[in-house]
């Protein structure tokens, strides 16, 4: 199934957002994790709900290095 995880920037700021479809959840996935954890990269945190989070991010330097950290944090949580 799908999960996506987004970045944007606007005025100095960095929003993460990551949407988690159902068969995704079923094997062990959750986006307020998955943002979570990713968001952390950067200096920031957030959360949500286990189909759909948003995290801001502080360090916009690290955004990428956050995105790229996102597979890891999938392939970790897969069950």
């Amino acid at each position: 199934n799908v999960v996506a995880v987004l970045a944007a920037t606007q005025d100095g700021k960095a929003n993460i957002a990551v949407a988690v479809g159902k068969e995704a959840q079923q094997k062990g996935l959750n986006a307020g994790k998955i943002v979570r954890e990713v968001a952390k990269v950067a200096g920031g945190n957030g959360g949500g709900k286990a189909e759909f989070a948003m995290a801001g991010a502080k360090d916009l330097t690290k955004l990428d290095e956050a995105l790229a950290a996102a597979e890891g944090v999938v392939s970790g949580m897969m069950q």
